[in-house]
């Protein structure tokens, strides 16, 4: 089984060489790597082409964002499933292993695992995951996410009209489609804090409320489920900013949907 894995990055000469190490490093027989630049200037694409005897593709160009650097990357894959990973995050040893060996196992459409959270050298959490509750969130983190190329063919790529959410559109669109998943109780892939999504998380938290009315159709439910995130993270940034990080801990250990220890 052919695995291809896709690289985003713009201006991160200081993490990028880490991203495709962890990839290149992987023991994965039949691996495709594909590297979308989106038209680096800080010597990002000087440090990309130390390695270019060992990625399949290369890409430099600008692109009209995010998803429309996912979807070039998807047009280039050939693999029988893709996963994507950001510039800054890296994969565990072995992990895409542990990914082929699940597909080949089992009959499923998607594989998704588990992902610890990094901020500066330090572990913050591990993200536990589970598709289940992608109606209310993405309950899932796409480092660990990895799908085969004929549900894209299928049910589409990443919508360009979302800026910060199309992972969670894609994964909840997918889920409304009746993909099947298989989640794999192991650590796959690490992640950094600090990321788009998390500096503008109240776009992002907007954009995916819209999401979910556009697959669930509105309902005062669904509204108030919307306003209790946002409280929810109000609180949790009064609390770092206060050094209450143990009640931050606390909370996502014992009373968060999606278990992060």
């Amino acid at each position: 089984m052919k695995i291809s894995i896709i690289t985003v990055v713009l201006n991160d000469k200081e993490n990028i060489e880490k991203t495709i190490q962890s990839v290149l490093s992987q023991n994965t027989n039949d691996l495709e790597y594909i590297i979308i630049d989106g038209g680096s200037t800080d010597g990002t694409l000087e440090i990309i082409k130390k390695y270019k005897n060992n990625v399949d593709v290369i890409i430099s160009e600008k692109d009209n964002g995010i998803g429309d650097a996912f979807n070039k990357g998807l047009k280039n894959a050939t693999g029988d499933v893709i996963g994507i990973i950001n510039s800054g995050d890296w994969y565990e040893a072995n992990a895409l292993d542990v990914v082929v060996s699940t597909f080949m196992k089992d009959n499923v459409d998607i594989v998704y695992g588990k992902v610890q959270y990094w901020k500066d050298a330090h572990k913050e959490y591990t993200h536990s995951a589970d598709h289940t509750l992608l109606a209310q969130f993405m309950s899932m983190s796409h480092p660990a996410i990895f799908i085969k190329k004929s549900i894209y063919e299928k049910f589409g790529f990443f919508d360009e009209n979302y800026k910060l959410a199309m992972d969670y559109e894609l994964m909840l669109r997918f889920y409304m489609k009746r993909v099947s998943f298989q989640y794999v109780d192991k650590v796959l892939a690490n992640m950094s804090l600090g990321g788009t999504s998390d500096v503008h998380w109240r776009e992002a938290y907007k954009e995916a409320y819209n999401i979910r009315k556009k697959y669930l159709g509105f309902s005062y439910k669904l509204y108030m489920n919307y306003l209790l995130q946002v409280l929810k993270r109000y609180v949790s940034n009064l609390f770092s900013a206060y050094g209450l990080e143990y009640l931050k801990s606390y909370y996502r250990k014992y009373f968060s949907k999606i278990k992060k220890v």
